[in-house]
């Protein structure tokens, strides 16, 4: 993936506040982010440094919930070197957000040594912790618009301009999807992405670069209204009124070749 790509949010914890955390990652989500969470990301077998390490280089930041139970059992300094890591590579496009909580007993979490030298935040509410963390990111939540399902008002487009605009990529994976039965399916694995229409695989090579045009083509999709995602992960999409029109526009801009 290309630096520049990598929008999701790494959610470090431990699994006793799995809970916690899946309110938080479940939030996010309506607010148009992508949470990275190690039981949805990683396919079973999957080594688990390695799946640690792939998810971090797919985010923009990685958000420690540090509470009493936050203690190292192997994999949370390797969490935080990846981290580190990530952010000397990306720099201010990656956030490292460390907040400590005060556990149900009161007992009062202790900042890991290596998380020592970022600014953390002590928020005393869970409304408190998350406005911290959209405030951390290097990316911003999504417009605010009326939802899709109601009627008798003028939603604003997310994005002026016309669909002869869109990227190459855009345009095939819109044009495939309108002549079948209108599902994307955009997956991550360990070493890359798939974008499939139909079934049927878009992207020719797993080079970085085609993965960032392809990814782009389908972000920009998402900011004109184009295609919706369906379900809570992100992962499937659906073409809209909006995305029917502009194929239909397209269609019409071809030049017609004389007979």
């Amino acid at each position: 993936m290309n630096m520049s790509e990598a929008k999701q949010v790494f959610l470090s914890h431990k699994g006793v506040n799995k809970d916690l955390v899946i309110d938080f990652k479940e939030t996010l989500e309506l607010l148009g982010y992508e949470p990275w969470l190690d039981e949805d990301a990683m396919p079973a077998g999957t080594p688990l440094d390695r799946g640690l390490l792939q998810g971090m280089k797919d985010s923009c930041g990685v958000v420690f919930f540090v509470t009493p139970e936050f203690k190292d059992e192997g994999y949370l300094e390797t969490e935080i070197n990846y981290a580190m890591s990530e952010k000397r590579r990306k720099k201010d496009k990656f956030a490292i957000v460390p907040l400590l909580f005060v556990g149900d007993d009161e007992g009062v979490a202790e900042i890991p040594e290596l998380l020592g030298t970022f600014v953390y935040k002590k928020p005393k509410t869970l409304l408190e912790a998350l406005r911290e963390i959209v405030r951390a990111l290097p990316v911003v939540p999504g417009p605010v618009d009326w939802r899709d399902e109601v009627t008798g008002v003028a939603t604003v487009p997310q994005i002026k301009s016309t669909s002869a605009e869109l990227s190459d990529e855009a345009k095939a994976i819109l044009g495939e999807a309108v002549i079948s039965n209108g599902s994307i399916m955009h997956m991550r694995f360990i070493g890359g992405e798939a974008i499939s229409v139909n079934n049927k695989p878009m992207m020719p090579d797993q080079d970085h670069r085609t993965i960032a045009r392809w990814t782009g083509g389908l972000e920009d999709l998402q900011r004109r209204r184009y295609i919706k995602a369906i379900g809570h992960k992100g992962k499937v999409f659906e073409v809209t009124r909006e995305g029917y029109d502009a194929a239909d526009e397209l269609v019409l801009s071809l030049p017609k070749h004389a007979s």
